[in-house]
């Protein structure tokens, strides 16, 4: 059986997809893509952009997001977790969107959202 392996995204695919989008990613963000999306031991997907099976697209979980009506413009979604997104802010911040609605629940940038999340699956 072939091994699924993730092909980190260029570049031009990355510029690419902030076109389409129109967000402007953080450097943190374009690392934690450079990385293939590392998330380590963590039961849970980061949104893709090159090639994104249908369960990580972050073309289609943006317009998810999107029509909800209480979902804020100027976020990303970056990682869906039952139907709640971890997001980017246009700061480079990570927050917590509940479908209840934004939490308290954030982190400076991406790397601190990683180790965060990786802390509380240890266990």
């Amino acid at each position: 059986m072939e091994e699924f392996k993730i092909t980190p995204p260029n570049n031009k695919e990355i510029a690419a997809a902030q076109e389409k989008l129109n967000f402007k990613f953080s450097q943190e963000y374009i690392l934690f893509l450079k990385s293939g999306y590392d998330l380590g031991d963590v039961p849970m997907e980061a949104l893709e952009i090159v090639n994104p099976p249908s369960y990580a697209n972050i073309y289609t979980v943006q317009q998810e997001a999107k029509s909800d009506e209480n979902f804020p413009e100027q976020l990303l979604p970056i990682c869906e977790d039952n139907g709640d997104y971890y997001c980017l802010t246009l700061d480079g911040e990570v927050i917590f969107w509940s479908h209840n609605g934004l939490t308290d629940e954030r982190w400076k940038n991406v790397t601190e959202w990683r180790e965060a999340m990786q802390k509380e699956h240890e266990d």
